[in-house]
């Protein structure tokens, strides 16, 4: 999908507002092109996007707040995802309240201030081996769902 894909359409005419779960599964798309349909799936509250290749997103892009708002679930399920940079800027998204991140390959957490209803968190599979990455979930706001199970800190006594 080239950048200049919805330049000169009529983007409010493409906008679904009863679409509310969009699911991409297994469709070899990088953020990048999350990116370009973001202005036209704005009313989207659940975004599906497994075994894509969104391994870069927030050091290479600015999740925009204005399109996402009223996401309230992602799931980034098997794409590669190697550090917690490239979701942390979904911390800023209001309405957000549940994050997948199941078989990826990351390694540790990082919390920065945000994720405000963020109440589930799924990082199954992963290379997590670090109590502190523990640590820093506890200072999540509202957390209270948390899943970790095939991470190689569940090896360690």
């Amino acid at each position: 999908m080239e950048k200049d894909y919805l330049e000169g359409k009529n983007q409010a005419a493409m906008i679904h507002t009863l679409l509310s779960e969009l699911v991409l599964i297994d469709m070899g798309l990088d953020w990048s092109q999350i990116d370009i349909l973001a202005p036209v799936i704005c009313y989207v509250e659940q975004l599906h996007l497994v075994r894509n290749q969104c391994s870069q997103i927030c050091t290479k892009y600015v999740v925009p707040k204005d399109h996402f708002k009223i996401l309230r679930f992602i799931n980034l399920e098997e794409n590669g995802i190697e550090s917690w940079d490239e979701v942390d800027g979904f911390r800023t998204l209001p309405n957000l309240q549940r994050l997948t991140l199941n078989k990826n390959k990351i390694k540790n957490i990082t919390y920065k201030q945000g994720w405000k209803q963020v109440y589930m968190i799924s990082i199954e599979d992963n290379l997590i081996d670090n109590w502190e990455s523990f640590d820093q979930i506890g200072e999540f706001p509202m957390v209270k769902n948390l899943r970790v199970t095939g991470n190689p800190i569940m090896d360690k006594e």
